[in-house]
Formats: structure tokens, sequence, C-alpha cells
């Protein structure tokens, strides 16, 4: 019995890696290695092993580093979508500024170990202390 509910759990973890490939964009290169993958595919990658252990939060540093121009609006779209269509409360710590300001629904802003601000993107862009910051002007 207990064979059997092991083989259960791995195919219930493989069809959860086969989704969570499909879900960022990667199902038809499941077969493929990692390390053959271009950057923003990797980044793909992680989301998806993020995704098949089923967290209720996802915490990312920096996503966008490293990954080409061309493919920081995909990975876009994934974070965005893993947000909306499953429910996933997703904190990043990212300093592309279109970035963030086009997936945060809230926004804190840190400077020099303090924080700045709390808000919504909106709020936080007109905020003149986190202006004088981002242009770097002494606060």
């Amino acid at each position: 019995m207990r064979i059997w509910r092991r083989a259960d759990r791995a195919r219930e973890a493989v069809e959860r890696a086969r989704w969570a490939l499909e879900r960022v964009g990667l199902g038809a290169r499941g077969a493929a290695a990692a390390g053959s993958l271009a950057h923003g595919d990797k980044r793909k990658l992680e989301l998806a092993m993020l995704l098949a252990a089923q967290p209720r939060v996802i915490l990312l540093d920096e996503p966008m580093a490293g990954v080409s121009m061309e493919d920081v609006s995909e990975l876009m779209r994934v974070i965005s979508a893993v947000h909306r269509e499953e429910g996933k409360t997703v904190l990043m710590v990212e300093h592309h500024m279109e970035v963030v300001t086009g997936l945060a629904e809230r926004i804190a802003v840190m400077h020099h170990g303090a924080l700045l601000a709390v808000d919504t993107p909106e709020a936080v862009m007109r905020d003149e202390t986190v202006q004088r910051a981002y242009v770097g002007e002494p606060l």
C-alpha cells in the first residue's frame, strides 16, 4: 500500500512540474537541460520550480537582473499572471522602476536602510522624499 502511495505522489509531483512549466511558457522545453536555456528562460524556470512547490507567497530578488530587454516584458507578464490567476502573493526586490511600477500594487522604498515610503506606485512616484533619493539629492 505504501508503495502505491509513493508512486501516486511521484506522479502528482511530475504532473505539477509539467503544469508549472506550461504555466510559465516552457512546456515545450521540459526535456531541455536547465543549463541550455537562455537567461530569461532560466528565470521562468525558477518561477516554475516555485509554482510546482505550491507556495502561498513567492519571494523574488531582482527577477529582472541580467534579463535582456526583449525578455523583460514576457517575464513581467508571467509574474503578473502568477499573482492574478494563481492568487499568489508576490514580494520582490527590484531596481528597474518600470518593472516595479508595472507590476506592484504597493511599493516600499528604502534608502540607506531607512523606509522612505509605502504606498501605491503612483503615490510613491509623486513623493518628494522618494524623488530626491531617486535622483541622488542628499536627504
